[in-house]
């Protein structure tokens, strides 16, 4: 276990370790927060997605989904944005935990594993974008010439 000791600031130095280490432990606990919220939300959506395949399949003997898809695929997308969303919700979690007792036991093995996953984080939530705004344009690339295609 490596052990990283409060280096004296003096006036060359640009931080201090104290004010940073502060910092770190308030934002692991609202990291762990907002982690604990996650959880709880994917598991309201996990139940969600579980009531819209098995309880409100039984309504399309009598109605039909609103978005004209089987009530089961709608209840499959919702598991798999469940899934998805748990992927960050971890992350989130780890970097929570371990920079709040690498903090507390001046373990720079839990702190590099810290911040190891909020990389991890901030990397998957880049992908996720850079995959949903090219989702957007492609849909915008086949939407506006059938736009102008089936125009009056």
């Amino acid at each position: 276990m490596e052990v990283f000791e409060n280096k004296p600031t003096n006036e060359n130095t640009v931080f201090s370790y104290e004010e940073i280490n502060g910092y770190l432990k308030e934002t692991s606990s609202w990291a762990r927060f907002l982690a604990v919220v996650g959880y709880v939300s994917v598991g309201l959506f996990v139940l969600l997605a579980l009531f819209v395949m098995l309880g409100a399949s039984q309504l399309n003997n009598y109605t039909q989904s609103p978005v004209g898809m089987p009530f089961e695929f709608l209840g499959f997308v919702y598991l798999v944005l469940a899934g998805l969303y748990l992927i960050p919700i971890n992350y989130l979690h780890k970097f929570a935990t371990r920079m709040k007792s690498g903090i507390l036991q001046h373990d720079k093995t839990q702190v590099t594993s810290g911040f190891e996953n909020l990389k991890s984080l901030f990397k998957f939530m880049g992908i996720l974008t850079i995959v949903i705004l090219s989702i957007y344009a492609l849909i915008l690339i086949v939407a506006v010439p059938v736009a102008i295609f089936l125009a009056p």
